[in-house]
């Protein structure tokens, strides 16, 4: 018996270890197709560079202006636009697609394992359940990485920190609740305790909702890291 426990031991950590390299194999497939998109849409800023485009500034700028305070915002509204939309913006934008991936994968794997392996014996598969939501978690914290910069800017205001992160871990907690076949509709009715959500529905709410937190708590984490070692800029503005 003992040896037979310790066989489907030894398996169920194989398949985890193979789960692991697919996920690894899918994430970096989705960096490099999301990086070689983020590249070829790039292509038009170059005009920016261009001779006619320098003549422009130039002689722009060169315009007197009767009041210096005037030609100073003109010139700076100008520099701002530039860098907004400049090649160096959507690399930015690369690296936090690779800082979010990371660590919200790495953050997220242990409790969707928990969630769809361990609490989920209704599910038939929970491995495949449980890579699934892992790859998906990956990609969406991925893209909160990319909506928080742009969010929090250059401000120290935590209000901006706070309600990026929450607004991502309120829409996937709720967008995970599924409703029981044994429900009735109109109006909804699940039963005790709420009447609108029974104790299934408010399970699936609090383990989503930790799950929600530790992806984007982690990769919010490791964006306000980057932006203090210089490894990524803030966004201007």
């Amino acid at each position: 018996y003992h040896i037979t426990c310790l066989n489907q031991t030894v398996e169920e950590i194989r398949r985890i270890m193979v789960s692991s390299y697919h996920v690894g194999a899918r994430i970096l497939f989705a960096l490099i197709s999301v990086a070689s998109f983020l590249i070829s849409t790039s292509l038009p800023v170059t005009e920016a560079f261009s001779p006619m485009h320098n003549v422009h500034v130039s002689s722009r700028l060169a315009i007197p202006s009767t009041h210096p305070r005037i030609a100073s915002l003109s010139v700076t509204n100008g520099d701002d636009g530039d860098d907004k939309f400049s090649f160096q913006q959507r690399l930015e934008s690369i690296k936090c697609v690779v800082v979010g991936a990371l660590s919200g994968g790495i953050a997220v794997t242990p409790l969707t394992a928990l969630h769809d392996i361990l609490l989920g014996p209704e599910m038939n598969n929970g491995f495949a359940q449980w890579e699934f939501d892992t790859d998906m978690g990956s990609l969406e914290a991925a893209l909160f990485a990319i909506v928080y910069r742009y969010v929090v800017r250059t401000d120290d205001n935590p209000m901006l920190n706070q309600g990026a992160i929450g607004t991502f871990v309120l829409v996937r907690t709720l967008s995970r609740i599924r409703v029981p076949s044994y429900c009735s509709a109109a109006p909804l009715d699940c039963g005790s305790p709420l009447g609108y959500f029974d104790w299934t529905m408010i399970q699936q709410g609090v383990l989503s909702g930790i799950e929600s937190v530790a992806l984007f708590g982690a990769a919010a984490v490791a964006m306000e890291f980057c932006f203090r070692r210089g490894y990524i800029s803030k966004f201007p503005g």
